[in-house]
């Protein structure tokens, strides 16, 4: 009975949007390069890691005024790479290669293949945690070793700034990532929560403890779809008091407080399913839809977080204070502005920096170029300024040769005022592709598989070109 009707669905919708009218135009779109209004010019520096192909959230700009990044691969015969980037030289170093850095050697072991979370620097060190990139069928972490040992676990570990050193602090079960952390400054504690079972975990950087709190988005990724399956939450909040906030798939969101007996609980009260703008009877049936927050971040200006949803864009303010949570602006290219679902869903590179304005690196319409192969979309820079209320969509990014910036997962401002992120670009010189193509031998993010691109970090005018 149930699957016929299922079978009846498709129908009735097709009714309702005779009933109700045009509805706003849904999927991905392109534009020309010569109907775009205005355009950023950025520079791009090459790195030596063709088998790179992708960084999550872990970029930063230290106080000893280098920029820190990682060059995350899914290719398992090599691990993640740690790398600093001076803006005075413009020479790009390389600190290490992780899997060796560990004594996990990726001829052994399938490897720490990324770091997947925030670099924070506390006491003249980088604090951060490893992760896998290598999967069974795209989900979860994966079993044909080719003989070698399977994946250890991911590990939390920082590096000096001054000595060039680096440590081991611990390291979670094997098969679990550790896909998002948070630094809690003020009691020194680290937090993260493991991928794919989502557990939540601490480790206390005075004491070297390390404890597991259990899960917190039920089965997790481990889960069956669909009704097992909830999508880890990638980016946790933590308040001036040291407690920890995190979302599920289905809009909860669940805190860790320390000082409590039983110290995780769900908010009651607040959903993060009223967040978006629009809702259509179409998208939400078509299953996975995914009401987490994608990134959430304290503001000491407004003394609440600020944040956006996952597959919608919104952004949104949440003061846990009160209990409060609020729907902002919808934080993307004005094209897919209205579309209940975001086509190109929410990114990693979010901050809010100077002048209380918030910078993201939004993915929009693809700009079309003559003689120049399809790309997917377009990175374009947003910002908000929170006092004035005020969006501006700057553009979308491309390098001083007119490549492309089509995709990117962080931004940080530099010492130099100047913005940072490390993106996506497309190649245009044939050899170059060849490189590429032969050192992704075993894949790339599935965001990403349509298109030979080469990782690079970028650099953005200054920050003050983009707000009043």
């Amino acid at each position: 009975m149930f699957r016929r009707i299922l079978c009846f669905i498709p129908v009735l919708l097709w009714i309702g949007s005779i009933l109700i009218g045009a509805q706003p135009e849904t999927g991905k779109q392109t534009v020309s390069f010569e109907s775009l209004p205005r355009h950023i010019v950025a520079r791009a520096y090459p790195n030596d890691f063709p088998g790179a192909d992708s960084n999550y959230h872990s970029l930063t700009a230290a106080s000893d005024g280098n920029i820190y990044f990682s060059l995350n691969t899914h290719n398992s015969s090599f691990g993640v790479r740690l790398y600093r980037f001076d803006p005075k030289t413009e020479q790009t170093t390389l600190l290490g290669k992780i899997d060796e850095v560990l004594k996990e050697p990726a001829s052994e072991y399938m490897p720490q293949g990324k770091i997947h979370t925030p670099l924070f620097e506390h006491k003249g060190k980088l604090w951060f945690a490893t992760h896998t990139s290598f999967y069974s069928s795209g989900e979860l972490p994966g079993i044909d070793t080719g003989g070698r040992k399977t994946y250890p676990g991911g590990h939390f570990m920082n590096y000096d700034l001054k000595t060039g050193e680096f440590q081991d602090l611990a390291k979670v079960f094997d098969n679990e990532g550790i896909i998002t952390a948070i630094l809690d400054p003020k009691n020194e504690i680290l937090y993260g929560q493991t991928w794919p079972s989502g557990l939540l975990i601490s480790y206390n950087i005075n004491k070297a403890d390390l404890r597991y709190w259990g899960a917190v988005q039920g089965r997790g990724e481990w889960g069956q779809h669909p009704y097992e399956w909830d999508r880890i939450c990638r980016t946790l909040g933590v308040d001036p008091d040291g407690i920890v906030y995190g979302s599920t798939m289905d809009g909860a969101i669940w805190k860790y407080d320390p000082a409590e007996f039983r110290p995780i609980r769900f908010l009651e009260g607040l959903d993060l399913t009223h967040l978006p703008f629009a809702q259509s009877t179409g998208e939400t049936l078509k299953g996975d839809f995914q009401y987490n927050w994608r990134v959430i971040e304290w503001n000491p200006s407004t003394d609440s977080f600020w944040g956006i949803q996952w597959e919608t864009t919104s952004l949104f303010e949440f003061v846990p204070k009160t209990g409060y949570l609020r729907t902002v602006a919808d934080l993307r290219p004005e094209a897919y502005r209205g579309q209940p679902r975001n086509p190109e869903i929410s990114q990693l590179g979010f901050m809010i920096g100077p002048k209380n304005t918030i910078f993201y690196l939004a993915h929009g319409p693809a700009v079309v170029i003559k003689n120049k192969p399809e790309v997917q979309s377009a990175l374009y820079l947003i910002t908000y300024q929170i006092d004035s209320d005020t969006y501006t969509n700057h553009g979308p990014i491309f390098t001083e040769n007119m490549d492309r910036v089509f995709f990117s997962e962080s931004i940080a401002i530099g010492p130099d005022d100047c913005i940072y992120t490390v993106a996506w670009v497309e190649v245009s010189d044939p050899k170059r592709i060849q490189t590429l193509q032969a050192a992704r031998k075993s894949g790339a993010p599935a965001e990403t598989e349509k298109m030979v691109y080469e990782m690079q970090l970028v650099r953005l005018p200054q920050w003050q070109e983009f707000v009043n």
